[in-house]
């Protein structure tokens, strides 16, 4: 089977459990086994109705509100080797959405739908009780850039294999696995989170960028360090 039955005949097992969860997954499998680098945002929940598909949502260019984020987070991650003034990226559409977005995978923690805020303990509670389930998820897609948007308690209490998580800090305290498989997984803030966009942004390309390239960023970066506020971000 590939990734995409693979996905089909998981969740139709896991519906016979959890009738009416939302399902997710990779969006467009051929464009996320071509992209650059495997990318899967570990998101909390859906807000809104049983059901249905994320997949779906998602392909259509999802909603402003959250997508925007993701896409321009998608985008710096792929072009991670140059610098890109926020205004390429502070004005985008649906099309540019749906460009970014075909290549990654999403998975929510909790599959059935929430309120406009989360309940952080109820999406720690599905973490745990569809532990195995969310861990044969991501086996399945594999990723090789896992970002956890507010689920890293989640990820790695119950989803992950390997014990004893050697974590890391950025220099501007972002912080990060390595996991002996090579996978990273990044603890970030939710697409979301009450803080500017271009904060958001560049916040998440400049820790990924210091993890993968080092701290020897190129002189013309370094004006990014406004940022430094995201430690004291609020998150959803």
């Amino acid at each position: 089977m590939n990734m995409t039955e693979k996905q089909n005949a998981l969740f139709s097992e896991w519906k016979k459990k959890e009738p009416g969860l939302v399902t997710d997954g990779v969006i467009d499998e051929q464009q996320y086994l071509k992209a650059p680098v495997r990318i899967c945002f570990l998101l909390k929940e859906v807000n809104g109705g049983e059901d249905w598909d994320l997949c779906d949502f998602v392909r259509k260019g999802g909603r402003a509100q959250t997508w925007n984020n993701i896409s321009r987070w998608v985008y710096g991650i792929y072009h991670s080797g140059r610098d890109i003034p926020w205004t390429d990226l502070q004005d985008i559409d649906n099309a540019f959405r749906q460009d970014y977005l075909q290549s990654i995978c999403v998975v929510n923690v909790k599959k059935r739908s929430g309120k406009s805020e989360a309940d952080n303990g109820l999406v720690y509670r599905a973490g745990e009780r569809y532990r195995d389930q969310l861990r044969k998820q991501l086996e399945i897609y594999d990723p090789q850039v896992l970002i956890c948007c507010g689920t890293a308690d989640s990820y790695f209490d119950f989803i992950t294999e390997f014990e004893d998580p050697q974590w890391q800090t950025t220099s501007r305290g972002i912080w990060y696995v390595r996991e002996p498989t090579g996978r990273l997984v990044i603890s970030y803030a939710h697409p979301e989170a009450r803080a500017r966009d271009n904060l958001l942004y560049y916040g998440l390309i400049d820790a990924y960028r210091e993890i993968i390239y080092g701290k020897g960023l190129p002189a013309s970066y370094t004006h990014l360090r406004a940022h430094e506020t995201l430690m004291h971000l609020v998150c959803r």
